[in-house]
């Protein structure tokens, strides 16, 4: 017996479940390509944002979050997504950090008299 696995012959395997901390996204235009599960380029789906919208849907596809098919339908891609937010958490705590130390710098040399 051989090791030949023919394919297209059973049933379409399921896809493996993605996992719960992937889906926690941020924003109206994440929200939507989620809830419509628009999250490959096989599931990609045509998607008109509101006007209030249209920046950050520009601003998402410059930075890779949201891509397009050949055809103009949309999806979002979760990992660049979430390198993305991992990204702007790093910036936002160093600017954090960078505060609370002038902050502590101002109340010493308060202190100090």
């Amino acid at each position: 017996m051989s090791n030949l696995r023919l394919t297209g012959i059973g049933p379409t395997p399921v896809p493996p479940p993605i996992p719960a901390a992937a889906l926690r996204v941020r924003g109206r235009i994440a929200l939507a390509m989620l809830a419509r599960h628009a999250l490959a380029p096989e599931d990609a789906i045509e998607f008109t944002p509101a006007p209030a919208d249209v920046a950050a849907l520009a601003k998402l596809r410059a930075a890779g979050v949201v891509r397009a098919v050949p055809d103009g339908r949309l999806w979002l891609d979760l990992v660049a997504y979430h390198a993305r937010e991992r990204r702007r958490s790093r910036t936002a705590t160093i600017w954090a950090f960078g505060l609370a130390m002038m902050i502590v710098v101002v109340a010493v040399l308060f202190y100090r008299g």
